[in-house]
């Protein structure tokens, strides 16, 4: 209905190989965006993050601290990632929404292939 593109070069899987994330592309949507799967292996729980939104880039991300910062919402610190920066949003409910930057060059070129990601 929308028009969004699963990459699945960049699906998430643990050691087991169960599959608990996809990444989508979305026409007109300037970012990826992460869904996880809640299932009986991975149940919704507090702390859970289902959704993750790109951010365009590190002042974006530095941006987007300052004003969670001003506004006093529960964040953790600007974190290092593998393939870019990211922040992670506690929600009313327990739920966690992460913001996370592209890598220089984009998604398109990063090596993605490997098989169990750190949840």
């Amino acid at each position: 209905m929308l028009g969004a593109r699963h990459v699945d070069r960049f699906d998430h899987h643990d050691a087991s190989g169960a599959l608990f994330g996809i990444v989508l592309e979305l026409p007109g949507f300037p970012g990826m965006i992460e869904l996880r799967i809640a299932e009986e292996g991975y149940p919704v729980r507090s702390g859970y993050d289902p959704v993750t939104f790109e951010v365009p880039d590190d002042a974006a991300l530095e941006a987007w601290f300052e004003h969670l910062r001003a506004a006093h919402v529960t964040h953790t610190p600007i974190k290092q990632r593998r393939t870019g920066r990211s922040i992670e949003v506690d929600g009313p409910d327990g739920i966690v929404v992460r913001l996370f930057t592209a890598p220089i060059g984009g998604f398109g070129t990063v090596p993605f292939q490997e098989r169990e990601i750190d949840h």
